[in-house]
């Protein structure tokens, strides 16, 4: 007699089920792939390099740019001591840079100088330097606005600049 096709559904679906366990069980965690990645980076290996390397370590192939998330993200938390090591590691490598094309901007040479600037616009972005300026000057217009009419409620002016009928 043949076999109910019923039990037969149930018991492949048990299989994939197990299959599935052991995979979770055996392959690496998203946490030890992202260490790897920040690891790799900090050894100086690119992003399509990292994404190469990513299968032969026996971690699921991720894309380019999945790469380049997860060292941003990994570097905005800044939570663990690798993200740290990284962050000081290109902060390092952007000074070197600086040094070496720095002489020939200060002689005059326009390409130079324009490498040593966008250096230097790397530097505060990695630093967040530069929130802390357009902050400031948002602050700065919305206490002029706020400013403005204040003072010209006070001269007793509507919308239009148009002087309020006295009562």
């Amino acid at each position: 007699m043949a076999s109910d096709p019923r039990d037969m559904a149930k018991k492949k679906s048990k299989d994939r089920g197990a299959a599935k366990a052991l995979r979770r069980e055996t392959a690496p965690s998203c946490a030890d792939r992202d260490l790897a990645i920040l690891n790799m980076r900090l050894l100086g290996l690119t992003f399509p390099e990292i994404a190469r390397k990513l299968p032969e370590m026996g971690f699921r192939a991720v894309g380019v740019s999945r790469v380049h998330a997860i060292v941003a993200k990994s570097l905005r938390s800044c939570r663990d001591q690798p993200a740290r090591e990284l962050r000081q590691l290109e902060l390092l490598r952007l000074d070197q840079l600086q040094a070496a094309h720095y002489p020939a901007a200060m002689g005059g040479a326009a390409a130079a100088a324009t490498r040593v600037l966008s250096i230097m616009d790397r530097r505060a972005k990695l630093l967040g330097l530069d929130a802390g300026s357009e902050a400031a000057v948002s602050l700065d217009a919305a206490r002029d606005t706020l400013l403005k009419k204040l003072d010209a409620l006070a001269r007793g002016q509507t919308k239009d600049g148009a002087a309020k009928a006295e009562k």
